[in-house]
């Protein structure tokens, strides 16, 4: 599984997640995605998004 953090999820909250990957957007370089695009990017690669809104 993998999980994609974005920009406003705290990134040390990965350490709780054993198993699966945990990727912040802003490692992937995706900080200036819009909501839209970020969801579009994120489907193709990630089962779950994490945000903070």
């Amino acid at each position: 599984m993998r999980i994609l953090f974005d920009q406003g999820v705290p990134a040390p909250l990965r350490r709780y997640f054993s198993k699966p990957e945990v990727i912040v957007a802003a490692e992937l370089g995706w900080s200036r995605l819009t909501n839209g695009q970020l969801l579009d990017a994120a489907e193709q690669e990630f089962n779950l998004l994490v945000t903070d809104q």
